[in-house]
């Protein structure tokens, strides 16, 4: 009887392991995104008609709603003005933003680039964008938390980007990184392009190609993630307010939900400890944050060479 006993336990005790393990292996296989737009109200490209401009901001809203997104925008606040008048239209696409229960974060005043102006004339710039946003939220009773870097320039040295890191933390800004870059603002400039024209065939195959190469990111960086960490991380997606993502928006949601994806905001996403993960390596590339870490883990061009290209038809029609 005493060896039925302990025969048992045993069994027991292998069943919990493996019950143990392929829980394990459940959690580290869950996929999760944050989908974070940059460059609100609108990239317009030129269309600065109040209709368009309302209709970009109605369908992306429209659209994260659908499909139970906890989206995340960021304001460039001079876009909030005309001269140094403050624009009630624009103001009105932002309130729309937060009136939806959607967050907004700080992308500056003017978009400056780290890597060009000085760090008091960036902070500057970045101090006063964030005034701007901060008195809008704190309107609707909520605060700004959030800060994104214009060109993803994060600082080309050590010592800078560790200065405005520091600066960022003592104004209680938190870093909003990215994990999967991207350039739809190729396809989204050739989009418009070929809509004011009229050219309902290109800007169909326009938008099939975004699509295809936006499943070409997330294989990417999934495999980044692997690669660097063994699992899959919680995704930080960057892409911008523009007519192209307006209207491909669904689609994108449904590529993200095919490949297993749920939608996360970014308070939630940044809690993956793996945020926590040093940066060693500095340059001036405007890079996702999977690509800062593999550099810093000595990583060579060979980890790179599958990173997707937008299609070259695409990239010539801005030339």
């Amino acid at each position: 009887m005493r060896n039925k006993t302990i025969r048992l336990n045993h069994i027991i005790f292998f069943f919990l392991v493996i019950v143990f393990s392929l829980s394990s292996i459940v959690w580290t296989q869950e996929k999760q995104v944050c989908f974070s737009i940059d460059d609100l109200p609108v990239v317009s490209y030129g269309m600065n008609d109040t209709s368009f401009q309302k209709e970009v901001t109605a369908r992306l809203i429209a659209s994260f709603k659908r499909n139970h997104i906890p989206a995340i925008g960021f304001v460039i606040a001079k876009k909030l003005f005309i001269d140094t008048m403050r624009n009630p239209f624009q103001v009105s696409l932002i309130e729309q933003w937060i009136d939806n229960g959607f967050d907004i974060g700080n992308h500056t005043y003017s978009h400056p680039d780290y890597n060009s102006v000085s760090q008091k004339e960036y902070t500057d710039d970045l101090l006063k964008g964030e005034a701007v946003t901060k008195e809008i939220l704190e309107r609707k009773g909520k605060h700004l938390k959030y800060f994104r870097h214009p060109y993803l320039h994060v600082g080309s040295t050590k010592f800078k980007a560790d200065s405005l890191s520091n600066f960022l933390a003592e104004h209680g800004s938190v870093i909003a990184p990215v994990t999967i870059d991207t350039d739809d603002y190729f396809f989204a400039v050739a989009y418009k392009r070929a809509r004011m024209k009229g050219d309902t065939m290109l800007s169909q195959r326009i938008g099939q190609d975004y699509l295809e190469y936006m499943e070409k990111k997330i294989l990417f960086y999934e495999y980044q993630s692997h690669a660097l960490f063994s699992r899959n991380i919680r995704q930080i997606l960057l892409v911008h307010a523009s007519w192209l993502n307006a209207e491909y928006m669904d689609s994108l949601a449904a590529l993200y939900t095919s490949h297993g994806y749920t939608f996360i905001s970014m308070e939630k996403t940044l809690e993956d400890t793996l945020y926590r993960t040093p940066v060693t390596a500095y340059g001036k590339g405007g890079i996702s944050w999977l690509d800062r870490w593999a550099l810093s883990r000595g990583k060579q061009k060979d980890f790179f060479k599958d990173d997707p290209n937008p299609p070259k038809y695409v990239v010539k029609s801005l030339e």
